[in-house]
């Protein structure tokens, strides 16, 4: 009997194990996959919406730049990517991937910059988890709380009009504007933080 019971804890041990690693092989094949998929269907038509104006003579996901943020508080690494807009060899625009977490989830924003005239070029959401009918107007792009966010200067910090920004939040969707503005306030503090690493490369 006892025997039979540790074989049964074997069994059971190899079959996790081979599951697990059938899962981890798995993940390692549809991740690039998936990733290639919000370049091409996303990202990059958002990029050619906000760098058109700029006309960079690059190509702006070819010329992605990947830095390391450290790691989380499971250890695990952080990286955040960055889309650069270039003309003569000189970053003139930049665009960075962040979230803020809203009602139903993090909310995935892409925030594009122009390094000239250091103002927002844009925003779009990527992915969103929020309430039909109010914080999910976050997804649109032509509603005046994403429309706002253009020629917004960024070097002040960007925050709702409540908290003493300018930003006025969409009506009964307070968290998911929050969270949309800690999103793009983010990603405009993490460009300042790390300007000279993505100007310089």
């Amino acid at each position: 009997m006892r025997d039979q019971i540790w074989f049964m804890v074997l069994v059971l041990a190899v079959v996790g194990s081979l599951a697990g690693m059938a899962l981890s092989a798995v993940k390692s094949v549809t991740d690039p996959v998936i990733e290639k998929r919000i370049l091409e269907t996303k990202i990059k038509p958002s990029l050619d919406d906000f760098f058109g104006p700029l006309q960079p003579d690059n190509d702006v996901i070819a010329d992605r730049i990947v830095l390391d943020l450290g790691k989380d508080s499971r250890g695990r690494k952080l990286r955040l990517s960055v889309f650069t807009a270039k003309k003569g060899g000189k970053v003139i625009g930049a665009a960075l991937q962040t979230a803020g977490g809203g009602y139903g989830g993090d909310i995935q924003v892409l925030t594009a910059f122009d390094l000239v005239q250091e103002e927002i070029l844009g925003v779009k959401t990527l992915d969103q988890k929020e309430t039909q009918g109010l914080g999910a107007r976050v997804a649109n792009d032509k509603e005046p709380f994403i429309q706002q966010f253009k020629g917004m200067k960024f070097s002040s910090g960007i925050k709702l009009r409540a908290n003493g920004g300018e930003v006025d939040a969409i009506s009964g969707a307070s968290i998911s504007s929050t969270a949309y503005a800690e999103a793009v306030d983010r990603a405009a503090a993490l460009l300042e933080e790390r300007r000279a690493d993505i100007i310089g490369k």
